[in-house]
């Protein structure tokens, strides 16, 4: 069986359709919609930032290496573990995004960890005040 592999016009599509599921604000929305600018959210409030140089490299070389279209990072910063980036990402495996819709609906979204326990899967995500934050 041949794997239907996405174009970046298409994963960026799926994005959009994930960041207006998630409920992210609109203001995040348009700018990732008309000029590929990422936010990201941060702590408890899942207050919204832009990217600075270092986290727009991480993500340029996590996109390259993945082929994959980053939509959203959730930055943790916690006493044990120091700063623990999220990176909602979609892939270019177009037959498993429905799943990944209906576990988003739930609060689960995908994600690759950085952090001293780097790792790709499932979080568990809620909205604060129009970014999202942590909660497993």
């Amino acid at each position: 069986m041949k794997l239907e592999k996405a174009s970046k016009e298409e994963m960026k599509e799926e994005a959009l359709k994930r960041l207006d599921l998630l409920k992210i604000n609109r203001n995040v929305i348009q700018e990732f919609k008309e000029e590929n600018i990422l936010n990201k959210s941060e702590g408890i409030l899942g207050s919204l930032y832009w990217l600075n140089e270092k986290e727009e490299e991480m993500v340029e070389k996590y996109e390259k290496r993945w082929n994959v279209v980053v939509y959203h990072i959730i930055l943790t910063n916690t006493i044990n573990n120091g700063k623990i980036y999220d990176l909602l990402f979609i892939s270019d495996e177009k037959q498993y995004w429905l799943e990944e819709r209906m576990r988003l609906k739930a609060g689960y979204v995908l994600s690759h960890t950085y952090s001293q326990f780097s790792e790709s899967g499932d979080i568990l995500v809620e909205n604060r005040n129009g970014g999202l934050v942590r909660v497993y």
